[in-house]
């Protein structure tokens, strides 16, 4: 199958594209076409390149000194809101140079892009290769192919293309240029009019596709984070390196079919085996949680199938149609991450579900209270209670199965 890889412009978010990438390169899916706005732009050229070790070795380093002309440590501090009296003289010399430039001083974006993306090769390669862009002199939307761009022009054009807001204006010859996220931030029109029909669209914010969700024509898988990949200016190694960790393990999700929406679990039983153990709760937990919203003729199968189960499915923001397994491994996740189990690797489901219930260590709380019957409003002002609650209960459940 023939792919085109369509690259979101998001600034310091773009570490997620190369850890797509790596994945993408880790199942051998081969890509013959590449359009990118922005940071998708930039990280385009070096997928185009086929050099991922040096795209990591990018991203991985990262600083916001090597995009800006910044000292790192001040950069936090404005990050950070830490900024002291002695440092306003640094601020204003900062707040001059900005005025002076029109925008935050890029040199060092120039100097990078200079030193690590290579015109030739990018040229040589067998892959198309799209840009977009907008010209601020003729107010024009520019949609570029390799070959409308100049021989030797191209890291210029990928700079206009990567001009955000609060950066210098890049100027071409007589023209400035502006960030091509204003004219379109996911080109997948670049590659349709080239006739590719199986697209692999890379988000950077979580959000739909909705202009090209009934397009028959195309294919289209979409990669996008299940949360924040950060502030698009957070160009921190720390930050880049969880976000291409992400984009790597998202992938394998997409296309390998793990479950989980944070973390990434394979060989998950049917969704039986997930009634069973909601069938299984603890019977004391149940009768509290029973008396707690005031339900009390009502037998214990119809309580946790016909109350509790559509409850979870609402608190737990997984709609209607959520099957058993959706609400159990949301829990689980939940519990996962109260735990700080690490969630960048591959889970068998039952060595996952074992070292949750083993890492989970309730909370002391007080007991929720008794006027929960039937008070909704009250009900979602405790939902993290409640649910720390229900953890509780359906582990202790598993944990008497397991033992009988």
């Amino acid at each position: 199958m023939v792919y085109g890889i369509v690259l979101e412009g998001g600034g310091a978010r773009g570490a997620y594209q190369v850890g797509v990438w790596k994945a993408l390169n880790k199942l051998g899916i081969e890509f013959k076409g590449v359009a990118g706005t922005s940071v998708g732009a930039l990280n385009g050229a070096m997928m185009v390149q086929r050099d991922l070790d040096q795209a990591l070795e990018v991203w991985s380093e990262i600083t916001p000194s090597k995009i800006i002309n910044i000292d790192d440590k001040f950069f936090d501090k404005l990050k950070n809101r830490k900024i002291s009296a002695e440092d306003t003289t640094t601020l204003i010399q900062y707040i001059k140079a900005f005025l002076h430039n029109r925008g935050l001083d890029t040199t060092p974006l120039h100097n990078l892009l200079y030193r690590y993306i290579d015109e030739k090769r990018i040229r040589k390669a067998d892959i198309e290769f799209g840009i977009v862009t907008l010209s601020l002199t003729e107010l024009a939307p520019l949609k570029l192919f390799l070959s409308d761009i100049p021989e030797g022009k191209l890291i210029d054009y990928l700079l206009a293309s990567a001009s955000l807001p609060f950066f210098q204006r890049q100027r071409i010859d007589n023209n400035t240029f502006i960030d091509g996220g204003v004219v379109d931030n996911l080109p997948i029109s670049l590659l349709a009019e080239k006739g590719f029909q199986n697209i692999i669209a890379v988000r950077l914010v979580r959000k739909g596709l909705k202009k090209w969700a009934n397009c028959s024509d195309l294919n289209i898988t979409l990669i996008r984070p299940n949360e924040s990949l950060g502030n698009m200016f957070d160009f921190t190694k720390e930050r880049a390196i969880n976000n291409i960790e992400l984009g790597y393990y998202d992938t394998l999700r997409v296309f390998i079919g793990y479950q989980g929406s944070r973390y990434y679990i394979d060989a998950c039983p049917d969704d039986d085996y997930f009634l069973h153990i909601l069938l299984q709760m603890d019977r004391a937990g149940l009768n509290r949680l029973r008396t707690q919203l005031g339900i009390r003729d009502m037998p214990e199968k119809r309580l946790i199938l016909e109350k509790l189960v559509p409850l979870l499915a609402d608190l737990l923001s997984l709609g209607r149609t959520a099957s058993y397994r959706d609400i159990l491994i949301t829990i689980l996740e939940r519990a996962a991450a109260k735990s700080a189990v690490n969630r960048f690797q591959i889970y068998e489901y039952k060595k996952f579900e074992e070292l949750v219930i083993e890492s989970y260590i309730p909370k002391n709380q007080t007991p929720l209270p008794g006027i929960l019957k039937g008070n909704e409003l009250l009900l979602r002002a405790k939902k993290e209670q409640f649910l720390d609650e229900i953890t509780e209960i359906l582990f202790k459940g598993i944990r008497q199965t397991n033992h009988e």
